[in-house]
């Protein structure tokens, strides 16, 4: 396996963020935007528009310009939630587990090679082991795109979306004694150390499928030049 970073060809490269929505989207786009590791940074939006941000462009799915990195924050909230109170995030798309893989693809036919997805993942996945691997058919299918390097970072989920009956009322109880017994190398990470450690996942990028628990990510941080 090979190892590129980002900084070594830094000026001409464009990277695409999806999901920039709620507090972890906002550090992610901030965190990205401010590496200079990139010539332009894409938010993935409804429609293009200019904010008048050095650096920022807004772009509908349909109208991606030429890529090389992406970076993608899937929500595990219901559309509509999770956004920022004061609407800053208003004009960017919510990437959920069904908009995922059309994101993916749009991308790779905008030319990007490099994918880091930030997929939060609950207690119990991550005390069960089931979250080294790739999860899912979504998760293989993004295997099978046409992408040299495909990162999957696996926070611990911060909190769930808000309990609408009975059955999800039971199941938040079950997931805040799940907390209690959570290991300290699992620890949710600030939505700043997360975003940092997204975009140390594509300087470290490495050719095929690489996938980092929530245990993992404190030790990215740690080895990450100061």
């Amino acid at each position: 396996m090979s190892t590129t970073a980002v900084g070594e060809r830094a000026a001409p490269r464009v990277a695409l963020v999806a999901g920039a929505v709620g507090r972890f989207g906002e550090a992610l786009l901030n965190r990205v935007l401010g590496s200079g590791d990139y010539r332009t940074v894409v938010a993935l939006a409804q429609a293009p528009m200019a904010l008048g941000v050095r650096g920022l462009a807004l772009a509908a799915l349909h109208e991606l310009p030429p890529l090389d990195d992406v970076f993608v924050a899937l929500s595990e909230h219901h559309e509509g939630e999770g956004r920022s109170f004061h609407g800053r995030d208003a004009p960017f798309v919510q990437v959920g587990a069904g908009q995922l893989l059309a994101v993916a693809r749009a991308a790779c036919d905008a030319g990007a090679r490099r994918l880091v997805l930030i997929a939060p993942t609950s207690v119990w996945q991550q005390m069960g082991g089931m979250h080294a691997g790739l999860s899912g058919e979504t998760e293989l299918a993004l295997a099978g795109l046409p992408l040299t390097s495909l990162t999957v970072l696996r926070p611990v989920v911060a909190h769930g979306s808000r309990a609408r009956g009975l059955v999800e009322r039971v199941a938040a109880i079950y997931t805040s004694l799940q907390m209690l017994a959570m290991p300290r190398s699992m620890d949710i990470l600030p939505s700043e150390k997360l975003a940092r450690c997204a975009l140390l996942a594509m300087h470290q990028a490495v050719d095929g499928v690489r996938i980092l628990g929530a245990d993992k990510l404190p030790g990215l941080l740690a080895r990450a030049p100061q």
